[in-house]
């Protein structure tokens, strides 16, 4: 059977159930639209303090600008006070977003320091008040995103689940690690199959699928609703393609070329200079250009050469170069 299908969530439904997720300090425009080339369906803005927006925060408000071709788009937000979130509600509506998800996970110093993120599965009430606030006073359909718990000796995610479903919330993504472990260890994709056992409401499954697989895997596993795409997506957008390939035909799809990965991160890069101009683009870009680099040959070099370019133009003329170079050489392939 094909593990791929529509995903309702409330008022909205997606054409399939693939989702990119938000990604603090990546998922800008740029980077959406090239996921969107791939197959990503339903896309996030990087998370957004609800602070910020309160107190007319420039850099917090230039997050939540979109395109009109962008939906489904949904706005994530973090803060610790109701009161907050039901005061900004009234401009996020006129943004236009096809969702809001209240993020219940984020494991930052910065962010839970101040009672948000991850924080608030240690307070399960004071987060089932933050989703009963917003869905109270928005139109749009709500979602959140959780984690398993603070560490491993408090393992909330069933509880946390039931608050955001009591509180009216229309989905649940649950990433499979706690708070203590960030991005580290394995993904438990035990818990999401309890939660997604125990809930009505559509929940999504978050951790360790990298592959087409891997997303199998992780759909047999815990009958989750949909898969929502994190680190998967970083250097290779292209996942999104090859994983509907594979749940749909049961093949895996040969990775992109080395010609066909500078292409894509070609076009990924001009995207960014023509978003934020050439300065700021280069700066911006530097962890892509790790990601989409990693594994060919040369890499090394061609980054060294990349870090050292001063503008657009000597990017381009570096990426000519080294295509020139490589194009020749039989290049061992990989599965993405």
């Amino acid at each position: 059977m094909s593990w791929i299908k529509p995903l309702t969530i409330g008022s909205l439904t997606t054409a399939h159930n693939l989702v990119l997720a938000p990604l603090a300090g990546i998922s800008n425009y740029p980077f959406r639209q090239i996921c969107r080339d791939f197959g990503a369906n339903l896309t996030f803005s990087e998370m957004v303090s609800v602070d910020g927006l309160l107190y007319n925060n420039t850099k917090t408000r230039k997050l939540l600008q979109i395109y009109p071709h962008e939906h489904p788009i949904g706005f994530q937000f973090f803060g610790s006070d109701p009161e907050i979130f039901k005061k900004v509600l009234p401009e996020i509506e006129t943004l236009n977003p096809d969702l809001i998800d209240l993020n219940f996970g984020c494991p930052v110093r910065k962010v839970v320091s101040r009672g948000a993120g991850a924080a608030l599965l240690t307070d399960i009430a004071a987060l089932q008040k933050i989703v009963e606030a917003v869905k109270t006073a928005t139109r749009i359909p709500v979602t959140a995103k959780i984690r398993l718990g603070w560490d491993a000796n408090s393992i909330v995610v069933v509880e946390a689940a039931q608050a955001i479903e009591t509180g009216g919330a229309d989905a649940i993504t649950v990433h499979a690690r706690t708070r203590s472990q960030g991005y580290s260890g394995k993904a438990s994709w035990e818990h999401i199959a309890r939660v997604k056992e125990l809930c009505r409401i559509p929940v999504i499954g978050n951790g360790d699928v990298f592959d087409g697989p891997s997303a199998a895997q992780m759909f047999q596993s815990t009958r989750v609703d949909g898969i929502m795409i994190a680190r998967g997506a970083l250097g290779q957008p292209w996942i999104f393609r090859h994983i509907l390939h594979y749940l749909h035909e049961g093949q895996v799809t040969p990775a992109p070329t080395v010609d066909e990965r500078i292409q894509i991160l070609q076009k990924h890069y001009r995207l960014e200079v023509t978003e934020v101009g050439e300065t700021v683009a280069l700066s911006q870009m530097r962890k892509n250009f790790v990601w989409y680099t990693r594994g060919l040959p040369h890499s090394a070099h061609l980054r060294d050469q990349i870090f050292h370019a001063g503008d657009y133009q000597q990017i381009e003329e570096i990426f000519s170069a080294y295509l020139k170079l490589v194009r020749p050489m039989e290049v061992q392939s990989f599965t993405v």
